[in-house]
């Protein structure tokens, strides 16, 4: 009998690790990963289950033993209900529609690479390419739709959408007409009811960098929708890169340039997004290399005004042991640099 409850064990082990991998976080992120808590969680099972499985045994189990075997399942359910309620939500999604489920993994990177891709085009004059690709894009459903069809717009390819409301087409009206002034003031009048209105403040980033030469403005602008709840991310990325752009003339040139190749060159051609992620990938083959970090909290901090990231990068190196005091010290000062600068250029 002492083997059979040792492989019933076994058994629960393995579910319960098993089950706690597919726990989700607040922001819909796996937790996979967090290995403390899913070890806590199973021991917890673990014991609760050895304890029912004693219980089972007891020939007379007493007026305690009959609640105990109510309480113990009911108490392994609590600890692993994030997990339970993932498996029944998602056999829920598969009956109402099987082409829900999508097993390809997730890459948060993609969709920021496809922009970079796409600004690339622009930015050297190769209009119909970039324009094939926007629609290619559209139909696979890899990058946000809404962003897409702004990129289209500002290629001069109208998109056949959602009628626009009434007072933001008349901001935008406005705005094609040159009368940027009455344009800036309705924009403003839309924004404050209604800060996370993203259609009113991309239209203002793109009248303040493309049509005033305003691009500071325009970035004070974009780090305002940051800061609303659900702001579309690709929104962002693609307004943050593209004020760059619209800011200066177009080039006349159509000869396709080489792609840049190292993270300075990336930034100073306004691909901050594959700058990032070409940090990133170099972090992961040299986690030990100071300089590497330093940068991308730079990048984020500097240059994209993202200080809490820069925060969260330089608190993971603390965490770590592979780096020393002096150079923690270093970093946590150039941040304080990087704050006073962000500060100094906001006034």
């Amino acid at each position: 009998m002492i083997f059979l409850n040792i492989g019933i064990l076994v058994l629960v082990a393995g579910g319960v690790w098993w089950l706690t991998g597919l726990d989700k976080t607040g922001g819909g992120e796996s937790k996979r990963s967090h290995h403390v808590s899913r070890t806590v969680r199973s021991l917890m099972v673990l014991l609760l289950a050895a304890a029912f499985l004693l219980l089972v045994e007891q020939p007379d189990l007493g007026a305690a033993g009959i609640p105990m075997l109510i309480v113990i399942p009911i108490s392994i359910g609590i600890i692993l209900r994030s997990g339970l309620s993932e498996i029944l939500t998602q056999g829920f999604l598969r009956i109402i529609d099987p082409e829900l489920h999508d097993k390809r993994p997730f890459d948060p990177g993609k969709s920021r690479h496809y922009m970079d891709k796409i600004a690339h085009l622009i930015h050297n004059g190769r209009r119909e390419e970039a324009v094939k690709l926007c629609e290619e894009l559209k139909r696979s459903g890899e990058v946000d739709i809404s962003t897409l069809e702004m990129t289209l717009e500002f290629l001069g390819v109208r998109q056949d959408r959602v009628q626009t409301p009434k007072p933001l087409a008349e901001a935008a009206r406005l705005r094609e007409q040159g009368k940027f002034a009455e344009a800036e003031q309705r924009l403003k009048s839309l924004l404050a009811k209604n800060p996370a209105d993203s259609g009113a403040t991309m239209i203002l980033v793109r009248l303040y960098a493309q049509d005033l030469r305003q691009p500071a403005k325009a970035h004070e602008v974009l780090q305002q929708l940051e800061k609303q709840p659900h702001a579309s991310t690709d929104h962002i990325e693609f307004a943050r890169r593209s004020i760059g752009e619209w800011s200066r003339p177009k080039l006349k040139t159509t000869e396709p340039a080489a792609p840049p190749e190292s993270v300075d060159e990336l930034l100073a051609q306004g691909f901050g997004g594959t700058a990032i992620e070409l940090l990133e990938e170099k972090i992961k083959a040299q986690p030990q290399d100071f300089e590497l970090r330093l940068k991308l909290a730079e990048i984020f901090a500097a240059h994209f005004g993202n200080f809490p990231r820069a925060d969260k990068i330089i608190r993971q190196m603390e965490a770590g042991s592979n780096f020393s005091p002096k150079q923690l010290e270093l970093a946590n000062a150039k941040l304080k640099e990087w704050r006073k600068t962000g500060l100094m250029r906001a006034t």
